[in-house]
């Protein structure tokens, strides 16, 4: 079976489908932004309040932080 090249390739169609979706969307896009802030908002949320950097607070440089991730993943309990 050989190649019809005058067919579009699957890759091709999917695109053409969500970008002719997305380009006639009225209300959706409005949606799709609220999204959009709404994830950022939350991971920089997550980052700042949940995740802190502990390695940084509590090691002076970068041969200090390194040898306790090593001593951490080595010497596991």
């Amino acid at each position: 079976m050989a190649y019809d090249e005058s067919k579009p390739s699957f890759w091709h169609r999917f695109w053409h489908l969500y970008a002719d979706g997305f380009r006639n969307m009225t209300i959706g896009r409005y949606l799709w932004a609220i999204i959009l802030a709404k994830l950022v908002i939350l991971f920089l949320v997550f980052k700042l309040f949940f995740f802190p950097n502990l390695l940084e607070r509590d090691y002076d440089n970068d041969e200090d932080r390194a040898q306790a991730v090593r001593s951490e993943l080595i010497n596991r309990k």
